[in-house]
């Protein structure tokens, strides 16, 4: 099992500030969502997480493992990140894409194996690709493309799993399977899931545990009916709201008033 945790972790980029004493704990078997207005450090946040960055103070542990003690190639077999921004830069099939996902296993110069091509199979089935395996990147539309990248992740086989904003690009039905196979890859699989999110009412619905980014500090983190409240939202993102049992799975669901 590979839990999660950071301790006073706090980052700056030069004289700004973007993260100040964090302490967040991302259990395995759990989704754990990271929520906050823009400008929050969500992303600066994966970032470190996957060990990118180096932060200024405070560590990061992975089970018993430091972050900043492990190696590259070990941290790649661990830690997966799907980043929200990236775009094709090479004409890469979608196959040769995800199958990039597999260098951590067998180092960049050897081939693939029949088990590597095997797992390419699989993921680019989970998130709904194999009819576009030997299509180009570059002509994907963004949807499809956050989709690939998605199995490029998966491919990896990590056993932690960060994801920067999953559901952008895409439409109401594959966001609805992408938070399905997130719950499914915690719940079942074990893997620890970290997910950003716009969407607190997808946070509420997907997350076991919710973290509240406010200002660069945490302002709450745990369960989504403790943290999804009125008096922690409503100064965190300056606006009204309402905040009701939903209908069908009485998690908090929210609408701005």
């Amino acid at each position: 099992m590979s839990g999660l945790r950071t301790e006073g972790l706090s980052f700056a980029y030069g004289d700004d500030a973007v993260l100040s004493e964090v302490d967040l704990v991302a259990e395995a078997g759990e989704v754990t969502a990271i929520v906050g207005p823009n400008g929050v450090g969500k992303t600066t946040l994966l970032r470190l997480l996957a060990g990118l960055l180096a932060p200024d103070r405070g560590q990061i542990q992975i089970g018993e493992q430091e972050v900043d003690r492990a190696s590259r190639r070990r941290l790649a077999r661990r830690i997966a990140l799907a980043p929200q921004l990236e775009k094709p830069a090479w004409p890469l099939t979608v196959s040769q894409m995800v199958a990039l996902g597999r260098a951590p296993h067998v180092g960049w110069w050897r081939s693939y194996s029949p088990a590597d091509r095997e797992v390419v199979e699989r993921v680019l089935e989970q998130v709904g690709l194999s009819t576009l395996a030997d299509r180009l990147i570059t002509e994907l539309s963004g949807g499809e493309y956050s989709r690939a990248v998605l199995a490029r992740t998966l491919a990896q086989e990590p056993r932690v799993l960060l994801l920067d904003e999953p559901t952008a690009h895409l439409d109401l039905k594959h966001q609805a399977e992408v938070l399905r196979r997130l719950r499914q890859l915690a719940h079942e699989d074990g893997l620890t899931v970290v997910v950003t999110l716009h969407d607190l009412n997808q946070a509420a619905t997907t997350a076991d545990r919710v973290a509240l980014l406010q200002s660069s500090s945490l302002r709450a983190s745990g369960p989504p009916e403790e943290v999804l409240t009125r008096e922690h939202l409503e100064p965190t993102y300056g606006v009204a709201v309402s905040v009701v049992p939903h209908p069908e799975t009485g998690v908090p669901w929210i609408m701005p008033r």
